[in-house]
Protein backbone atom coordinates (compact mmCIF):
# COMPACT_ATOMS: atom_id res chain seq x y z
CA UNK A 1 0.00 0.00 0.00
CA UNK A 2 3.03 2.11 0.68
CA UNK A 3 4.51 2.44 -3.04
CA UNK A 4 1.06 3.57 -4.76
CA UNK A 5 0.76 6.46 -2.75
CA UNK A 6 4.26 7.46 -3.27
CA UNK A 7 3.51 7.78 -6.26
CA UNK A 8 0.22 9.97 -6.11
CA UNK A 9 2.18 12.39 -4.40
CA UNK A 10 4.68 12.27 -6.77
CA UNK A 11 2.51 13.23 -9.79
CA UNK A 12 0.66 15.40 -7.67
CA UNK A 13 3.70 17.31 -7.34
CA UNK A 14 4.71 17.59 -10.96
CA UNK A 15 1.51 18.11 -12.20
CA UNK A 16 1.36 22.37 -11.37
CA UNK A 17 4.86 22.26 -12.56
CA UNK A 18 3.79 21.28 -15.98
CA UNK A 19 0.41 23.24 -15.79
CA UNK A 20 2.81 26.40 -15.04
CA UNK A 21 5.60 25.81 -17.41
CA UNK A 22 2.49 25.98 -20.58
CA UNK A 23 2.94 29.76 -22.13
CA UNK A 24 0.06 31.39 -24.15
CA UNK A 25 1.89 32.00 -27.92
CA UNK A 26 -0.32 34.47 -29.87
CA UNK A 27 2.36 34.67 -32.67
CA UNK A 28 2.86 38.25 -32.51
CA UNK A 29 6.26 37.87 -34.82
CA UNK A 30 3.93 37.17 -37.56
CA UNK A 31 0.97 37.98 -39.26
CA UNK A 32 -2.87 36.52 -39.23
CA UNK A 33 -5.34 36.26 -41.72
CA UNK A 34 -8.50 35.25 -42.30
CA UNK A 35 -10.89 33.97 -45.46
CA UNK A 36 -14.30 34.10 -44.31
CA UNK A 37 -16.87 33.01 -47.10
CA UNK A 38 -21.00 33.14 -45.93
CA UNK A 39 -22.77 31.95 -49.18
CA UNK A 40 -26.20 32.33 -48.13
CA UNK A 41 -28.26 33.17 -51.44
CA UNK A 42 -27.91 30.95 -54.28
CA UNK A 43 -29.92 30.71 -57.50
CA UNK A 44 -30.26 27.16 -57.75
CA UNK A 45 -30.38 25.89 -54.21
CA UNK A 46 -32.05 26.17 -51.08
CA UNK A 47 -31.27 29.30 -49.36
CA UNK A 48 -28.68 29.26 -46.29
CA UNK A 49 -30.33 31.31 -44.21
CA UNK A 50 -27.63 32.36 -41.25
CA UNK A 51 -24.18 31.83 -43.85
CA UNK A 52 -24.23 35.59 -44.35
CA UNK A 53 -24.99 36.74 -40.11
CA UNK A 54 -22.28 33.50 -39.60
CA UNK A 55 -19.87 35.10 -41.30
CA UNK A 56 -19.87 39.00 -40.26
CA UNK A 57 -19.81 37.40 -36.73
CA UNK A 58 -16.74 35.45 -37.34
CA UNK A 59 -15.36 38.57 -39.25
CA UNK A 60 -16.22 41.22 -36.12
CA UNK A 61 -14.50 38.11 -33.84
CA UNK A 62 -11.16 37.98 -36.18
CA UNK A 63 -10.65 41.32 -36.73
CA UNK A 64 -11.12 41.76 -32.36
CA UNK A 65 -8.05 38.59 -32.53
CA UNK A 66 -5.48 40.91 -35.00
CA UNK A 67 -6.46 38.78 -37.74
CA UNK A 68 -6.40 40.88 -41.12
CA UNK A 69 -9.96 39.34 -42.49
CA UNK A 70 -10.83 38.78 -46.13
CA UNK A 71 -14.71 39.19 -46.03
CA UNK A 72 -16.57 37.42 -48.78
CA UNK A 73 -20.43 36.62 -49.41
CA UNK A 74 -22.00 35.05 -52.05
CA UNK A 75 -19.50 34.19 -54.29
CA UNK A 76 -19.85 32.49 -57.51
CA UNK A 77 -17.97 30.01 -59.47
CA UNK A 78 -15.52 32.20 -61.16
CA UNK A 79 -15.02 34.63 -58.18
CA UNK A 80 -13.92 31.84 -56.04
CA UNK A 81 -11.47 29.71 -58.59
CA UNK A 82 -10.15 32.99 -60.48
CA UNK A 83 -9.61 35.46 -57.90
CA UNK A 84 -10.81 35.57 -54.21
CA UNK A 85 -8.93 32.04 -53.44
CA UNK A 86 -5.32 32.75 -55.10
CA UNK A 87 -5.41 36.72 -53.78
CA UNK A 88 -5.91 35.26 -50.58
CA UNK A 89 -3.25 32.39 -50.69
CA UNK A 90 -0.64 34.67 -52.31
CA UNK A 91 -0.79 37.01 -49.22
CA UNK A 92 0.75 34.36 -47.18
CA UNK A 93 4.17 34.26 -45.93
CA UNK A 94 6.00 31.71 -44.36
CA UNK A 95 5.16 31.71 -40.57
CA UNK A 96 1.77 33.27 -40.89
CA UNK A 97 -0.87 31.86 -39.18
CA UNK A 98 -4.26 31.70 -41.12
CA UNK A 99 -7.81 30.95 -40.43
CA UNK A 100 -10.23 29.38 -43.09
CA UNK A 101 -14.04 30.01 -42.60
CA UNK A 102 -16.96 28.90 -44.50
CA UNK A 103 -20.59 29.23 -43.46
CA UNK A 104 -22.84 27.66 -46.68
CA UNK A 105 -23.62 24.40 -48.26
CA UNK A 106 -21.03 22.08 -48.86
CA UNK A 107 -21.02 18.90 -49.45
CA UNK A 108 -18.97 15.74 -49.85
CA UNK A 109 -17.37 14.58 -52.90
CA UNK A 110 -17.51 11.51 -54.55
CA UNK A 111 -16.86 7.83 -53.45
CA UNK A 112 -12.88 7.13 -53.85
CA UNK A 113 -12.24 11.01 -53.16
CA UNK A 114 -11.61 12.15 -49.60
CA UNK A 115 -12.84 15.85 -49.91
CA UNK A 116 -15.81 18.10 -49.70
CA UNK A 117 -16.60 20.81 -51.95
CA UNK A 118 -17.94 24.31 -51.14
CA UNK A 119 -20.67 25.30 -53.72
CA UNK A 120 -20.51 28.50 -54.98
CA UNK A 121 -23.81 30.71 -55.13
CA UNK A 122 -24.38 30.11 -59.46
CA UNK A 123 -23.36 26.25 -58.62
CA UNK A 124 -26.06 24.15 -60.95
CA UNK A 125 -26.63 21.03 -59.29
CA UNK A 126 -26.65 19.20 -62.59
CA UNK A 127 -23.40 19.86 -63.05
CA UNK A 128 -19.92 16.83 -61.67
CA UNK A 129 -19.58 18.10 -57.66
CA UNK A 130 -16.26 18.25 -58.76
CA UNK A 131 -16.31 21.33 -60.68
CA UNK A 132 -17.49 23.18 -57.51
CA UNK A 133 -14.24 24.94 -55.22
CA UNK A 134 -12.24 21.90 -53.86
CA UNK A 135 -11.81 22.42 -49.71
CA UNK A 136 -8.69 19.78 -50.15
CA UNK A 137 -7.02 21.67 -52.30
CA UNK A 138 -7.39 25.10 -51.42
CA UNK A 139 -5.78 24.07 -48.15
CA UNK A 140 -3.11 22.42 -50.27
CA UNK A 141 -2.31 25.70 -51.97
CA UNK A 142 -2.18 27.67 -48.26
CA UNK A 143 0.03 24.99 -47.51
CA UNK A 144 2.72 25.86 -49.69
CA UNK A 145 3.66 28.83 -48.42
CA UNK A 146 4.23 27.44 -44.99
CA UNK A 147 2.02 29.16 -42.56
CA UNK A 148 2.76 28.22 -39.09
CA UNK A 149 -0.41 27.15 -38.31
CA UNK A 150 -3.97 26.47 -40.32
CA UNK A 151 -7.30 26.72 -38.91
CA UNK A 152 -10.43 25.34 -40.43
CA UNK A 153 -13.44 25.78 -39.21
CA UNK A 154 -17.02 24.45 -41.41
CA UNK A 155 -20.27 25.50 -40.52
CA UNK A 156 -22.06 23.27 -41.74
CA UNK A 157 -22.89 20.75 -43.25
CA UNK A 158 -26.52 21.66 -43.76
CA UNK A 159 -29.12 19.91 -45.61
CA UNK A 160 -29.41 21.01 -49.78
CA UNK A 161 -32.73 20.33 -50.88
CA UNK A 162 -31.37 18.92 -54.53
CA UNK A 163 -29.37 15.80 -55.29
CA UNK A 164 -25.79 16.79 -56.06
CA UNK A 165 -24.35 15.30 -59.29
CA UNK A 166 -21.70 12.88 -57.59
CA UNK A 167 -21.88 13.89 -54.42
CA UNK A 168 -22.23 11.56 -51.44
CA UNK A 169 -25.32 11.79 -49.19
CA UNK A 170 -24.93 13.03 -45.37
CA UNK A 171 -22.24 15.24 -43.85
CA UNK A 172 -18.48 15.96 -44.55
CA UNK A 173 -15.53 14.02 -44.36
CA UNK A 174 -12.33 14.91 -43.13
CA UNK A 175 -10.13 15.50 -46.32
CA UNK A 176 -6.78 14.25 -45.84
CA UNK A 177 -4.68 16.75 -43.95
CA UNK A 178 -1.17 15.04 -42.69
CA UNK A 179 0.35 17.03 -45.77
CA UNK A 180 -0.73 20.14 -44.59
CA UNK A 181 1.10 20.85 -41.80
CA UNK A 182 0.01 22.22 -38.39
CA UNK A 183 -3.80 22.32 -38.91
CA UNK A 184 -6.71 22.29 -36.64
CA UNK A 185 -9.79 21.31 -38.83
CA UNK A 186 -13.33 22.14 -37.08
CA UNK A 187 -16.92 21.52 -38.22
CA UNK A 188 -20.57 22.01 -36.80
CA UNK A 189 -21.70 18.16 -36.70
CA UNK A 190 -19.30 14.93 -36.49
CA UNK A 191 -17.89 13.09 -39.72
CA UNK A 192 -21.01 12.10 -41.62
CA UNK A 193 -23.96 14.08 -39.91
CA UNK A 194 -25.85 17.15 -40.42
CA UNK A 195 -25.67 19.90 -38.51
CA UNK A 196 -29.26 21.13 -36.68
CA UNK A 197 -30.84 24.52 -38.29
CA UNK A 198 -32.22 26.44 -35.47
CA UNK A 199 -35.31 27.93 -36.12
CA UNK A 200 -35.81 32.11 -35.67
CA UNK A 201 -31.84 31.75 -34.83
CA UNK A 202 -29.87 34.89 -36.82
CA UNK A 203 -26.70 32.58 -36.63
CA UNK A 204 -25.26 29.14 -35.98
CA UNK A 205 -25.02 27.81 -33.07
CA UNK A 206 -21.40 26.49 -33.30
CA UNK A 207 -20.31 29.95 -35.27
CA UNK A 208 -22.14 31.37 -32.17
CA UNK A 209 -20.41 29.86 -29.94
CA UNK A 210 -16.97 30.19 -31.08
CA UNK A 211 -17.47 33.29 -32.10
CA UNK A 212 -18.07 34.50 -27.95
CA UNK A 213 -15.30 32.59 -27.31
CA UNK A 214 -12.60 34.13 -29.30
CA UNK A 215 -12.94 36.80 -27.24
CA UNK A 216 -11.89 35.48 -24.20
CA UNK A 217 -8.39 36.26 -23.54
CA UNK A 218 -5.38 33.70 -22.47
CA UNK A 219 -7.52 30.52 -24.18
CA UNK A 220 -5.56 28.43 -26.14
CA UNK A 221 -7.13 27.12 -29.54
CA UNK A 222 -7.16 23.26 -28.28
CA UNK A 223 -9.42 24.77 -25.19
CA UNK A 224 -11.14 27.06 -27.24
CA UNK A 225 -12.12 24.22 -29.60
CA UNK A 226 -13.07 21.50 -26.77
CA UNK A 227 -15.15 24.24 -24.93
CA UNK A 228 -16.93 25.27 -27.77
CA UNK A 229 -17.92 21.54 -28.73
CA UNK A 230 -18.65 20.69 -24.80
CA UNK A 231 -21.07 23.82 -24.60
CA UNK A 232 -23.23 23.09 -28.14
CA UNK A 233 -23.36 19.72 -27.13
CA UNK A 234 -24.87 20.32 -23.83
CA UNK A 235 -27.69 22.28 -24.91
CA UNK A 236 -30.95 21.47 -24.06
CA UNK A 237 -33.17 18.78 -26.79
CA UNK A 238 -29.66 18.78 -29.10
CA UNK A 239 -28.26 16.39 -30.59
CA UNK A 240 -25.30 18.07 -32.37
CA UNK A 241 -22.11 17.23 -31.66
CA UNK A 242 -19.49 19.53 -33.51
CA UNK A 243 -16.01 17.58 -34.55
CA UNK A 244 -12.47 18.81 -34.21
CA UNK A 245 -9.05 17.18 -35.30
CA UNK A 246 -6.08 18.85 -33.88
CA UNK A 247 -2.78 18.26 -36.43
CA UNK A 248 -0.98 21.22 -34.98
CA UNK A 249 0.81 20.00 -32.49
CA UNK A 250 1.14 22.74 -29.80
CA UNK A 251 -1.67 24.41 -30.87
CA UNK A 252 -2.78 24.07 -27.53
CA UNK A 253 -0.13 27.11 -26.87
CA UNK A 254 -1.36 29.09 -29.28
CA UNK A 255 -3.85 31.82 -27.68
CA UNK A 256 -5.69 34.56 -29.66
CA UNK A 257 -5.71 37.06 -26.71
CA UNK A 258 -2.77 37.40 -24.39
CA UNK A 259 -4.19 35.81 -20.46
CA UNK A 260 -4.64 38.39 -18.12
CA UNK A 261 -2.19 38.31 -15.51
CA UNK A 262 -3.87 38.23 -11.71
CA UNK A 263 -2.03 37.41 -8.57
CA UNK A 264 -1.47 34.44 -7.53
CA UNK A 265 -4.06 32.59 -5.53
CA UNK A 266 -3.84 33.07 -1.58
CA UNK A 267 -2.62 29.65 0.30
CA UNK A 268 -5.33 27.08 0.80
CA UNK A 269 -7.17 27.49 4.17
CA UNK A 270 -5.46 25.13 6.86
CA UNK A 271 -6.90 21.21 6.57
CA UNK A 272 -10.30 20.47 8.15
CA UNK A 273 -10.71 18.15 11.17
CA UNK A 274 -12.42 15.61 9.08
CA UNK A 275 -8.78 15.48 7.00
CA UNK A 276 -7.75 13.81 10.25
CA UNK A 277 -10.44 11.65 10.25
CA UNK A 278 -9.50 10.93 6.57
CA UNK A 279 -6.15 9.88 7.72
CA UNK A 280 -7.42 7.58 10.46
CA UNK A 281 -9.22 5.96 7.99
CA UNK A 282 -6.96 5.79 5.38
CA UNK A 283 -4.90 3.57 7.92
CA UNK A 284 -7.39 0.36 7.73
CA UNK A 285 -6.39 -1.97 5.05
CA UNK A 286 -8.75 -1.81 1.82
CA UNK A 287 -8.85 -5.00 0.28
CA UNK A 288 -7.45 -5.66 -4.00
CA UNK A 289 -9.11 -7.78 -6.27
CA UNK A 290 -7.30 -10.10 -7.19
CA UNK A 291 -8.23 -10.17 -10.99
CA UNK A 292 -7.76 -6.81 -12.00
CA UNK A 293 -5.52 -5.59 -9.06
CA UNK A 294 -8.30 -2.43 -8.09
CA UNK A 295 -8.94 -1.73 -4.68
CA UNK A 296 -12.70 -2.19 -3.69
CA UNK A 297 -14.24 -0.46 -0.71
CA UNK A 298 -16.91 -2.41 1.75
CA UNK A 299 -19.90 -0.44 1.56
CA UNK A 300 -22.26 -0.54 4.94
CA UNK A 301 -26.09 -1.38 4.34
CA UNK A 302 -28.22 1.48 4.89
CA UNK A 303 -30.73 4.20 4.05
CA UNK A 304 -31.12 7.47 2.43
CA UNK A 305 -32.49 9.73 0.41
CA UNK A 306 -32.40 9.66 -3.34
CA UNK A 307 -32.88 11.88 -6.07
CA UNK A 308 -33.60 16.02 -6.06
CA UNK A 309 -33.26 17.68 -2.93
CA UNK A 310 -36.22 19.86 -2.45
CA UNK A 311 -34.52 23.13 -2.27
CA UNK A 312 -32.26 22.30 -5.41
CA UNK A 313 -34.01 24.84 -8.10
CA UNK A 314 -31.38 23.42 -10.70
CA UNK A 315 -33.37 19.65 -10.35
CA UNK A 316 -34.90 18.22 -13.65
CA UNK A 317 -37.92 16.20 -13.96
CA UNK A 318 -36.01 12.40 -14.08
CA UNK A 319 -35.06 13.65 -10.67
CA UNK A 320 -38.35 13.47 -9.07
CA UNK A 321 -39.51 12.98 -6.41
CA UNK A 322 -36.51 12.21 -3.89
CA UNK A 323 -37.73 8.90 -2.29
CA UNK A 324 -36.39 6.66 0.42
CA UNK A 325 -34.47 4.05 -0.44
CA UNK A 326 -32.80 1.17 1.70
CA UNK A 327 -29.72 -0.81 0.42
CA UNK A 328 -30.49 -4.11 2.10
CA UNK A 329 -27.03 -5.80 1.43
CA UNK A 330 -23.60 -5.02 1.74
CA UNK A 331 -21.44 -4.51 -1.06
CA UNK A 332 -18.09 -3.49 -2.31
CA UNK A 333 -17.25 -0.41 -4.79
CA UNK A 334 -14.30 0.56 -6.59
CA UNK A 335 -12.56 2.88 -4.72
CA UNK A 336 -11.37 4.55 -8.26
CA UNK A 337 -12.48 4.73 -12.10
CA UNK A 338 -10.95 1.85 -13.74
CA UNK A 339 -7.84 2.51 -15.08
CA UNK A 340 -6.61 1.99 -18.29
CA UNK A 341 -3.84 -0.04 -17.34
CA UNK A 342 -6.92 -2.43 -15.20
CA UNK A 343 -8.60 -2.48 -18.75
CA UNK A 344 -5.58 -3.03 -20.82
CA UNK A 345 -4.87 -6.81 -18.55
CA UNK A 346 -8.64 -7.76 -18.94
CA UNK A 347 -8.26 -7.38 -22.65
CA UNK A 348 -5.07 -9.14 -22.57
CA UNK A 349 -5.90 -12.23 -20.09
CA UNK A 350 -9.49 -12.27 -22.25
CA UNK A 351 -7.81 -11.86 -25.46
CA UNK A 352 -10.08 -9.42 -27.29
CA UNK A 353 -8.80 -9.05 -30.62
CA UNK A 354 -10.75 -5.98 -31.40
CA UNK A 355 -9.17 -2.66 -31.51
CA UNK A 356 -9.95 -0.09 -28.72
CA UNK A 357 -11.30 3.05 -29.98
CA UNK A 358 -8.99 5.88 -30.69
CA UNK A 359 -7.27 7.21 -27.81
CA UNK A 360 -7.93 10.85 -26.81
CA UNK A 361 -5.09 12.93 -27.37
CA UNK A 362 -3.94 13.30 -23.38
CA UNK A 363 -3.69 9.49 -23.79
CA UNK A 364 -0.94 9.20 -25.09
CA UNK A 365 -2.34 6.28 -27.20
CA UNK A 366 -3.32 4.07 -24.54
CA UNK A 367 -0.14 4.23 -22.75
CA UNK A 368 -0.83 6.57 -19.53
CA UNK A 369 -2.11 3.57 -17.35
CA UNK A 370 -3.05 5.97 -14.59
CA UNK A 371 -5.75 7.57 -15.77
CA UNK A 372 -9.43 6.40 -15.64
CA UNK A 373 -10.65 4.26 -18.85
CA UNK A 374 -12.79 6.47 -21.53
CA UNK A 375 -14.81 5.40 -24.35
CA UNK A 376 -15.90 2.30 -23.67
CA UNK A 377 -19.20 1.09 -24.59
CA UNK A 378 -21.75 0.01 -21.32
CA UNK A 379 -21.38 -3.49 -22.50
CA UNK A 380 -17.79 -3.56 -22.32
CA UNK A 381 -18.04 -2.28 -19.19
CA UNK A 382 -20.25 -4.65 -17.94
CA UNK A 383 -18.25 -7.48 -19.55
CA UNK A 384 -15.19 -6.03 -17.62
CA UNK A 385 -16.98 -5.74 -14.04
CA UNK A 386 -18.26 -9.82 -14.48
CA UNK A 387 -14.47 -10.68 -15.57
CA UNK A 388 -13.54 -9.31 -11.84
CA UNK A 389 -16.04 -11.07 -10.30
CA UNK A 390 -18.79 -8.28 -10.20
CA UNK A 391 -21.42 -5.97 -12.03
CA UNK A 392 -22.08 -2.45 -12.53
CA UNK A 393 -23.40 -0.81 -9.48
CA UNK A 394 -26.89 -0.36 -9.53
CA UNK A 395 -27.90 3.89 -9.59
CA UNK A 396 -28.98 3.58 -6.12
CA UNK A 397 -25.91 1.85 -5.05
CA UNK A 398 -23.51 4.71 -7.17
CA UNK A 399 -26.20 7.77 -5.28
CA UNK A 400 -25.38 6.13 -1.51
CA UNK A 401 -21.63 5.71 -2.27
CA UNK A 402 -21.28 9.51 -3.33
CA UNK A 403 -23.75 11.07 -0.59
CA UNK A 404 -21.25 9.02 1.77
CA UNK A 405 -24.03 9.10 4.38
CA UNK A 406 -24.66 12.74 4.41
CA UNK A 407 -28.38 13.79 4.23
CA UNK A 408 -30.00 16.17 2.71
CA UNK A 409 -27.21 17.43 0.11
CA UNK A 410 -26.93 18.74 -2.78
CA UNK A 411 -23.53 18.90 -3.68
CA UNK A 412 -20.86 16.93 -2.19
CA UNK A 413 -19.79 17.74 1.24
CA UNK A 414 -22.50 20.70 1.15
CA UNK A 415 -21.58 22.84 -0.58
CA UNK A 416 -20.80 24.59 -3.79
CA UNK A 417 -16.83 24.99 -2.68
CA UNK A 418 -16.51 21.06 -2.96
CA UNK A 419 -15.79 22.58 -6.78
CA UNK A 420 -12.91 23.31 -6.02
CA UNK A 421 -12.14 19.50 -5.10
CA UNK A 422 -13.54 17.97 -7.92
CA UNK A 423 -12.02 17.64 -11.82
CA UNK A 424 -14.49 20.10 -13.68
CA UNK A 425 -14.71 21.89 -16.91
CA UNK A 426 -11.92 25.16 -16.17
CA UNK A 427 -9.38 25.16 -13.11
CA UNK A 428 -10.14 26.29 -9.85
CA UNK A 429 -8.77 25.41 -6.29
CA UNK A 430 -7.20 22.13 -6.21
CA UNK A 431 -8.81 21.65 -9.94
CA UNK A 432 -5.11 22.52 -11.40
CA UNK A 433 -6.32 20.19 -14.95
CA UNK A 434 -7.54 21.48 -17.99
CA UNK A 435 -8.07 17.85 -19.37
CA UNK A 436 -8.42 14.24 -17.68
CA UNK A 437 -6.26 13.51 -14.08
CA UNK A 438 -5.03 10.42 -12.89
CA UNK A 439 -7.31 8.70 -10.77
CA UNK A 440 -7.09 10.00 -6.50
CA UNK A 441 -5.55 13.29 -7.60
CA UNK A 442 -8.81 14.64 -5.56
CA UNK A 443 -9.47 13.81 -1.67
CA UNK A 444 -11.89 10.78 -1.20
CA UNK A 445 -15.23 11.35 0.54
CA UNK A 446 -16.60 9.87 4.09
CA UNK A 447 -16.55 6.39 2.39
CA UNK A 448 -12.87 6.47 1.30
CA UNK A 449 -14.49 6.67 -2.45
CA UNK A 450 -12.12 9.02 -5.27
CA UNK A 451 -13.75 11.03 -8.11
CA UNK A 452 -17.20 10.09 -7.14
CA UNK A 453 -17.51 14.11 -8.92
CA UNK A 454 -16.04 14.88 -11.99
CA UNK A 455 -12.82 13.26 -14.11
CA UNK A 456 -15.03 11.16 -15.98
CA UNK A 457 -19.05 10.23 -16.46
CA UNK A 458 -19.31 7.00 -14.89
CA UNK A 459 -21.81 4.09 -16.50
CA UNK A 460 -24.17 2.39 -13.88
CA UNK A 461 -26.28 -0.60 -14.40
CA UNK A 462 -29.89 1.08 -14.46
CA UNK A 463 -31.26 1.85 -18.16
CA UNK A 464 -32.68 5.11 -18.36
CA UNK A 465 -36.65 6.18 -17.56
CA UNK A 466 -37.59 9.62 -17.12
CA UNK A 467 -40.65 8.14 -14.61
CA UNK A 468 -38.33 5.88 -12.97
CA UNK A 469 -38.36 7.33 -9.47
CA UNK A 470 -42.11 7.69 -9.24
CA UNK A 471 -42.61 4.26 -9.37
CA UNK A 472 -38.73 3.09 -8.02
CA UNK A 473 -38.87 0.30 -5.33
CA UNK A 474 -37.94 1.21 -1.80
CA UNK A 475 -35.66 -2.36 -1.16
CA UNK A 476 -32.57 -2.47 -3.49
CA UNK A 477 -34.26 -0.79 -6.85
CA UNK A 478 -32.28 -1.97 -9.54
CA UNK A 479 -34.17 0.24 -12.44
CA UNK A 480 -36.07 -0.41 -15.29
CA UNK A 481 -36.71 -4.05 -16.68
CA UNK A 482 -36.15 -2.91 -20.21
CA UNK A 483 -34.77 0.39 -21.89
CA UNK A 484 -33.02 1.93 -24.84
CA UNK A 485 -30.34 3.68 -23.25
CA UNK A 486 -28.42 3.51 -19.52
CA UNK A 487 -27.43 6.20 -16.82
CA UNK A 488 -23.85 8.05 -16.49
CA UNK A 489 -23.30 9.93 -13.47
CA UNK A 490 -21.37 12.01 -11.91
CA UNK A 491 -19.93 14.53 -14.26
CA UNK A 492 -16.72 15.18 -16.21
CA UNK A 493 -13.53 16.98 -16.74
CA UNK A 494 -15.59 19.14 -19.51
CA UNK A 495 -18.70 19.23 -17.59
CA UNK A 496 -20.25 22.60 -15.96
CA UNK A 497 -20.46 22.57 -12.42
CA UNK A 498 -23.28 24.01 -11.70
CA UNK A 499 -25.28 21.22 -13.20
CA UNK A 500 -23.22 18.26 -12.79
CA UNK A 501 -21.29 18.26 -9.42
CA UNK A 502 -25.17 17.62 -8.45
CA UNK A 503 -25.57 14.39 -6.31
CA UNK A 504 -29.19 14.30 -7.76
CA UNK A 505 -27.96 14.56 -11.53
CA UNK A 506 -28.86 11.49 -13.88
CA UNK A 507 -27.67 12.13 -17.25
CA UNK A 508 -27.57 10.14 -20.86
CA UNK A 509 -24.22 11.02 -23.05
CA UNK A 510 -25.06 12.20 -26.40
CA UNK A 511 -25.96 9.27 -29.05
CA UNK A 512 -22.81 9.86 -31.38
CA UNK A 513 -19.92 9.29 -28.19
CA UNK A 514 -19.28 8.40 -25.12
CA UNK A 515 -15.78 10.29 -25.44
CA UNK A 516 -15.70 10.94 -21.57
CA UNK A 517 -17.41 8.15 -20.21
CA UNK A 518 -16.08 5.54 -17.15
CA UNK A 519 -17.57 3.03 -14.70
CA UNK A 520 -16.26 1.49 -11.68
CA UNK A 521 -17.25 -1.88 -10.87
CA UNK A 522 -19.23 -3.20 -7.70
CA UNK A 523 -18.99 -6.40 -5.81
CA UNK A 524 -21.62 -8.18 -3.74
CA UNK A 525 -20.55 -9.30 -0.32
CA UNK A 526 -20.09 -13.01 -0.65
CA UNK A 527 -17.82 -16.05 0.66
CA UNK A 528 -16.98 -15.80 -3.52
CA UNK A 529 -15.63 -11.91 -3.56
CA UNK A 530 -14.20 -12.46 0.32
CA UNK A 531 -11.43 -15.44 -1.54
CA UNK A 532 -11.19 -12.73 -4.40
CA UNK A 533 -10.64 -9.49 -2.15
CA UNK A 534 -6.73 -10.09 -0.89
Amino acid sequence: MVQPVIMRIVILLLAPAVCLAQTCDTASAHKRYAFVLGNGTYASLLTAPTAEADAKAMQGALEGAGFLVTPLKNRAMQDLFYSDQKNFVDKIKPGDVVFLYYSGHIVQGPEGLDDDFILPSDFNPSREVTSALSLGRFLDDLSTHNPSLTIVMIEGPHPVDKEILGSRPGGLIVPDLSNNGKILFAMAAQPGQVAVTESGSATSLFTRTVAELLGKPGLSLSELFKQAKQDVANQPGRSQVPFFEDLSGDSGAFCFHEAIVTPPPPPPPPPKPEIKIETRIETVPIPSNKTDHEEYVRIAHGTFKMGCVPSDSRCKPEEKPQHEVTLSKDFYLGRNEVKVSSFRLFREERKIKKSLPSAPSDYDSWKIGELPQVRVTWEDANTYCEWAGGRLPTEAEWEYAARAGASGEIYPLNSENSRDKANFDGKKGNDIYLGVAPVRMFEPNNFRLYDMSGNVWEWVSDFYSPTYYAESPAVDPKGPTTGKEHVVRGGSFESDWKDHLRLSLRFLPPKSENLNVGFRCALDDTPATNQRLK
